[in-house]
């Protein structure tokens, strides 16, 4: 399941459940606000990654639920999300990964989690072939504090 799905559904989910939330897509190619264009109880707008910061500062205490759509590669954008974010959502699908990507991205939660210790990671593997999993739990293993999930389980381990 691509991320910005997996963003659509998560916020619909939560507004479906009576809650204020908004959708904020920060990935320039916008797939979250194509996801999301037929929920009639669901804010979702377009920011810029240079906008993103100062956005959700203002609009913190407007909204139960904030929904971060981001790039899917190291930007400004990707990396102001994982510092204002709480959870994390990690999208894994074993026939894309990249270890070289997947180096990087660890590196950079790293760097993240510099300026926001607090920050929970979700590995999210749809997959469920033995091996495929085993290669989700190993990406998960080196990420500190990370935790391998299934979409099925994923809304329980957003809002534990």
């Amino acid at each position: 399941m691509g991320k910005s799905i997996l963003a659509g559904r998560l916020a619909a989910s939560r507004a479906l459940a009576g809650r204020k939330v908004l959708l904020l897509d920060a990935d320039p190619r916008r797939g979250a606000l194509e996801c999301c264009a037929t929920r009639p109880k669901l804010v979702a707008r377009a920011i810029s990654a240079k906008g993103l910061q100062p956005e959700l500062e203002h609009l913190i205490n407007c909204y139960h639920d904030i929904v971060i759509d981001s790039e899917g590669r190291d930007s400004m954008g990707s990396r102001s999300a994982l510092i204002a974010a709480r959870v994390a959502i990690l999208p894994f699908d074993a026939a894309r990964a990249d270890p070289a990507a997947q180096a990087r991205l660890i590196e950079r939660i790293g760097r993240a989690r510099l300026f926001n210790p607090g920050l929970r990671v979700l590995v999210v593997c749809e997959q469920t072939a033995p091996e495929e999993r085993i290669r989700a739990g190993i990406f998960t293993a080196q990420i500190p504090a990370a935790v391998l999930t299934s979409l099925e389980q994923l809304y329980g381990a957003v809002f534990r």
